[in-house]
This record gives C-alpha cells, structure tokens and sequence, in this order.
C-alpha cells in the first residue's frame, strides 16, 4: 500500500489528481474575482503596499518575490512572529489569531495562482496528499462519532491536525529554486539565532524553576529554553535544524559559505545540549547519525570524539547517570511517565471503546489540562505523542497515524534518492539539503516519544512544512526541470 502510494506513476493516475486538475482546469476560466479585487479600494492599497515593499532596504528582497515570496518568508520565521506578536506586543485578537488569518490567505492566494490563466496550471498532487488526507478525514469523523462534550473534541480536533494543513498549502506555494532558498534559508537563520541565544542563556546561568531539575542532579546549573518556555521544546527545535544547517554546508559551494553553515549547525548542537533535555539528546544523536550515513560518513569519527567528550561534562554525567539511580525510579514510579502512561492506557481499556479511544481533546493534552472536565479522572500529559494519539483516537486513529508517518518516511527516502544530481552536472547538491531535512524530522519522531511535540503548533507547522519541502526535492523539482528541457 505504502509502495503504492510512494510511485510517482501511481500519484499521477490516482482519480484524486484528475479531480485537482479538473479543479485546476475549472479555476483558471474564473477571472471576475481577480477583477473585482483589482478593481476595489483594498486591491489598489494592496498594491500599494508591495510597491513600497520593493522600494525597501531591507524587505526589498521578499517583497519582489510577490505574496508567494512574503507567505514562505514568514512561514520559515514562524515561532519568531508568533513570540513576537504573543510575548512582546501581546496584543489579544491578533497574537491568537493571526496565525489562522495566515493559513487563510495562503489558501486563497493558491486559489489565486490558479485563476485568470490561458493554460490550466498543472496539479501539484504528490504521494503524500492521501495520506494525510485519510488521517484528517478519520479525526472528522471521530470528532462527530466519539464526544460526550463536542466544543472539546471541535478543540481537540483542530489542535491535532490544524497545521498539518500547511503541508497542502507549501506543496502548492513552492515553485521553483528561489522559493525553496527562502524557506529553508528563513528556517535555517532564525534557528541559528534561537541557538545563540540559548548559549547565552547558558553562559550567564539564566534562572529556572526548580522542578526543571531534581535535588540530586547538584551539577545542572540552568536549562537553556529561549522563547519557547521550554528546554524540551528548545531542544526538539534544535534537532529539526541543525540537520539542514549542516546540509547547507554541502550544497553552498564557497568555503566562507561552509564554514558558515557548520558554525550554525554547531551553535544548534551546542544549545541543544545546554537544554539537558535527555529526549533532545537521543533525538539528535538519531537526526545526526541518519544524517552522516545518508551524506558523509567521514563525519562518525568527529561524531564519535564528540560523543566521548560530552560523556566527561559534568552535566552530562550526571543527567545520564541519574537515570540509574533509585531516586530515578521512585520519581518515575511515583509521578513520572511510565506511571502516566500506564493511567492513559488503563483509562482507555475502560472507556469501553478503545478502538475508537476517549475522544479528541480529552485527555493527554493541552486542551484536556485547560478543561479537565471530567472529576473522577487524574489529568495530566501524558509525555508522548503516540500514547496520546492512542487514547483520544483510539487504537483505529493511531494506525492510521502510523501508516501516515510510515508513508512520509518511505516518500522522504524516495525523495532523497529522486534529488541526486548527476555527476557531469554543475548545479549545486540538494541532496544535502533533502538528507539534513529527512534527519531533523526522523529526530523530531524520536522525540515524539518521550513529549507531546506537536502540542506545539508551530513544531507541528514546521514539521509538515518541512515534509513538504521534502516532497518539493523529490517530486515536483525535477518535474519543473523537465519542463523547462521540453520548452
């Protein structure tokens, strides 16, 4: 099925890409909204503003790339705006909305590249949209099936798979080269500030709640959390990037460029460590010895000096160690996650529906812990996506959700092996890019089982914009080369 689903030839036969080019084929005779917007007050400040845009010193750049460019620009510096806009300016409406107001446009702007045109634009399907698709349909259908209380599963359902949308809207945003630069580029740099930031953090021994740390780990000073709140989240975030920062260091091909994009990658691995998240750590040593056995395997000697040397920190010794320790075991016996999770499997044995599980946003999460609805039962997070997913969606949801994240690492390999550049050909390595890529979200996975990460919506907003990225190398680069041969 997977197989399937991961062949190009299949996708392009599929009844469901004959739907999208119809839909395609339908749009592009629709021109009286592209009119009536052109003609409107709101259409002549709108072009306005992009015509100051691209006078701009500094967002000149983007602004000459059209809306297009503006949306993916954001979108790589997306936890920024959202600190910025929840944190900084606090500003109610706008810091809880804006993030849907962007979804919003995005689509209708994809809606817009398709309309007013001579020629149809081509269907941008690829071996992923079922999938995910499936898995949105079977959470709808949950929602409306599944629910003692349905403003919590309406709530519940969008927490899981909102932003599991923005992989449709990237797939069909990315055009070509530039677009994919500036993702990835935006994603990369605003990483990279994120890690020094948290070096700082370290350095200067910011302060941290005391139940960050337990009493016998004396040589934990600080966690490194940055705007996030954090450290396992800082960490997770880390693992996504440092991948592709490295990637970059074998795509670009000037030496200050490397030497640029390695310093990145470490700063990234570096804050990593500071967090002393010891799911991070596992995560990243996945992220980064996926990441040498796909691009260069002469890099597991500096990953193995790297790996003793971190054994003799201090911090380290002590992290580690305390999980072999008899207060490591009455803290987990007591109050940490196996005991949770033996709660969540326990109450989903009960419910009388495990199959189907106890209903979306009831329990695991950040909705159930906002609502905490019914008395008789303990509320906590449960600490690890899956088991999460298990108990809300029962055990029909979580295998769907295996087969979606099955396919997404059968396309992401199949995407890799498509992004090779041939040996006599000078354009630049992507390959790099789509194994640092692959890396960070194979790490993020790792993760998943030990915290609720995509509780998170911008890690889920990343993780699926990455996917699509992804699939962008893969599939949709080499068609457009393709294209450009045959003209």
């Amino acid at each position: 099925f997977l197989r399937r689903l991961s062949v190009e030839g299949a996708t392009a036969a599929s009844g469901f890409r004959r739907l999208s080019q119809r839909c395609n084929d339908r749009l592009a005779r629709v021109s009286w909204p592209v009119r009536w917007f052109r003609a409107s007050a709101v259409g002549r400040l709108w072009r306005g503003l992009f015509r100051w845009g691209e006078g701009s010193v500094l967002l000149g750049w983007m602004f000459r790339g059209g809306l297009t460019t503006v949306i993916l620009a954001v979108l790589g510096l997306y936890c920024g705006v959202d600190y910025v806009l929840r944190d900084v300016l606090s500003v109610p409406v706008l810091s809880s909305l804006w993030d849907e107001a962007l979804l919003l446009l995005s689509f209708l702007w994809v809606l817009r590249l398709r309309m007013d045109r001579q020629t149809p634009m081509e269907a941008r399907t690829n071996p992923l949209d079922v999938p995910v698709l499936a898995f949105l349909v079977l959470g709808f259908w949950l929602m409306n099936t599944i629910f003692d209380y349905y403003s919590i599963s309406v709530d519940g359902y969008r927490a899981t798979v909102q932003y599991m949308l923005w992989f449709f809207v990237v797939t069909r945003l990315v055009r070509d080269d530039r677009d994919f630069r500036v993702l990835y580029l935006a994603m990369v740099a605003l990483a990279t500030v994120i890690a020094l930031h948290g070096i700082y953090q370290y350095i200067v021994a910011v302060p941290i709640p005391s139940n960050w740390t337990d009493q016998a780990e004396q040589s934990v000073r600080t966690r490194v959390f940055s705007i996030f709140g954090s450290p396992n989240i800082m960490g997770d975030y880390m693992v996504m990037f440092a991948p592709m920062a490295a990637g970059l260091a074998y795509y670009f091909p000037k030496t200050w460029q490397k030497l640029l994009a390695w310093a990145c990658a470490f700063a990234m691995c570096f804050a990593c460590l500071f967090t002393m998240s010891r799911g991070a750590w596992v995560a990243m040593a996945v992220a980064v010895v996926l990441f040498c056995l796909l691009v260069d395997r002469r890099l597991f000697a500096l990953l193995l000096v790297a790996a003793v040397a971190a054994l003799f920190l201090p911090f380290v010794a002590s992290r580690i160690g305390y999980l072999f320790t008899e207060q490591f075991a009455e803290s987990t016996a007591r109050g940490g996650r196996a005991s949770r999770w033996h709660y969540g499997l326990n109450y989903l044995e009960e419910s009388g529906h495990p199959w189907l599980g106890l209903g979306l946003g009831m329990f695991g999460g950040a909705i159930a812990m906002q609502t905490q609805i019914i008395d008789q039962w303990d509320y906590f997070y449960l600490d690890n996506y899956y088991l999460k997913i298990m108990v809300e969606m029962g055990y029909l949801g979580f295998a769907f959700f295996v087969l979606l994240l099955a396919a997404l690492l059968y396309v992401g390999f199949r995407s890799l092996y498509r992004s090779r550049t041939p040996k006599e050909s000078t354009e630049p390595r992507v390959q790099p890019l789509a194994a640092g890529i692959l890396a960070g979200l194979s790490g993020v996975l790792v993760h998943c089982y030990f915290e609720n990460i995509f509780e998170e919506p911008y890690m889920m907003a990343y993780f699926w914009m990455m996917a699509a990225m992804l699939v962008y190398l893969g599939f949709f680069r080499q068609r457009n080369k393709q294209a450009q041969t045959q003209s």
